[in-house]
């Protein structure tokens, strides 16, 4: 950490009480929405209402920022979050909370902009594998940690909404302490633009990736607290459960990420997908197992699950000239994007008719046809073979537009140069 530039330390602490919050929301919400009787769909709904307002906040904050600069947007995303989160305590109504939820993933989106742009911004060539690493490990750690503050009280009470906020709100206290600006160096590349039409034919599979682990990967963290309820999972024992599997995510994607760098990245999603199709039919079927062995399933399905953007971003940019890499990337986020705003409402939707065990059905059939899809194009297209893979670069659970610069296969500077030739 003393290698890295002198105020990545204080952003990193903004960090941790940031996705602390978060961690801890996303799953109080879940808990508290069972408690309180809320049908599936509803709670679907709310869900997929935070990932649409996460895609549109993604887009619109991005002027406010270069308008206004970083400190003040984080600053208002930042109160904004704190206020949500306690109006979600003090006001238990589905509407309301579908309003709070739409702005909270605006606010969201906003602040891991401004962290993303920042941590950018203060990198180099040189160190920016370093920093991508710190990120990383931050960034998960601290949204287990939430999850498993979920244990410090009552869920039905408002006691924990208000941890929320004041998380939230001390998320504002290293930056204001700090004499600090924004970043010292941008990175305002302007790249060449690829048709959606191009990509697909280039790189399918990393297109139809994305779009299915929005898909899954929104599904399973709304929906599991929610799952967790229904099945008669203690508070306790929920919190462990969603804590647990997103640390498996940490290990899971460095250790995937090294087989396909070593194999067809195509040969390594069909296997993650035939995993996770295997695993949700299981615990589909098992929603009456132990603990332990509902939790060793999800963890070897989460292994897959959260691992499978950044497989589907790393084999489409295997497909890319440089120049190409931020247009295609921000496209490929759009369709996670739009995934996530289908995914909670729709495994809503199948928990609706089957049940709790729904919603391992609903992420097992988007696996198994993700797998299809993979198979087909695996008989069809033996173009990979030969190609000549970059190396993986993990990318956390949540991401911005904003995270392609801290990808250490991208040198802006080089990159700028190239436009210049041209």
């Amino acid at each position: 950490m003393r290698s890295l530039p002198a105020t990545l330390p204080i952003l990193f602490l903004c960090e941790i009480c940031f996705l602390l919050g978060h961690g801890l929301i996303m799953t109080l919400l879940g808990v508290r929405m069972s408690l309180e009787g809320f049908p599936s769909q509803m709670a679907g709904l709310l869900m997929s209402s935070f990932s649409l307002g996460f895609v549109f906040g993604s887009y619109w904050l991005e002027k406010r920022i270069r308008s206004v600069g970083h400190i003040r947007v984080f600053a208002a995303c930042a109160a904004s979050l704190a206020v949500t989160a306690m109006l979600h305590g003090l006001w238990v109504n589905p509407w309301a909370w579908l309003v709070w939820r739409l702005l909270g993933g605006g606010a969201t989106a906003g602040l891991l902009m401004v962290m993303e742009s920042w941590v950018s911004g203060e990198s180099t060539n040189d160190n920016r594998g370093r920093v991508l690493g710190w990120y990383m490990v931050i960034s998960t750690m601290s949204l287990a940690g939430g999850q498993w503050m979920l244990n410090l009280a009552d869920p039905g009470g408002q006691v924990l909404f208000s941890v929320v906020g004041m998380l939230f709100a001390l998320s504002l206290v290293p930056l204001s302490i700090h004499r600090i600006h924004g970043p010292s160096r941008h990175h305002d590349i302007q790249p060449r633009k690829i048709r959606l039409s191009t990509l697909y034919r280039r790189a399918p599979v990393g297109l139809v990736g994305a779009f299915t682990g929005g898909l899954m990967v929104q599904a399973f963290f709304a929906m599991t607290p929610y799952y967790g309820q229904e099945i008669g999972l203690t508070t306790g024992q929920t919190a462990r459960f969603m804590a647990i599997t997103t640390l498996v995510a940490l290990v899971a994607q460095w250790g995937l990420g090294r087989v396909s760098d070593r194999l067809d990245r195509r040969r390594v999603i069909l296997w993650m997908a035939v995993v996770m199709t295997l695993t949700g039919g299981i615990m589909s079927a098992m929603a009456d197992a132990r603990f332990g062995v509902l939790l060793v399933l999800a963890c070897a399905h989460t292994a897959m699950l959260h691992t499978l953007y950044s497989l589907s971003l790393a084999h489409t940019n295997d497909w890319l000239d440089p120049e190409e890499v931020v247009a295609a990337n921000a496209k490929l986020m759009m369709w996670y994007g739009i995934g996530s705003v289908i995914g909670p409402f729709s495994a809503s939707l199948v928990m609706q008719a089957a049940g709790p065990d729904g919603l391992w059905l609903f992420l097992g059939a988007a696996a198994l046809a993700l797998a299809v899809f993979v198979w087909l194009r695996l008989c069809g297209d033996r173009r990979s073979e030969g190609v000549a893979q970059e190396p993986f670069v993990a990318v956390p659970v949540m991401e911005t537009p904003h995270f392609t610069e801290l990808d250490p296969r991208l040198e802006p500077q080089q990159l700028e140069l190239s436009f210049d030739d041209e």
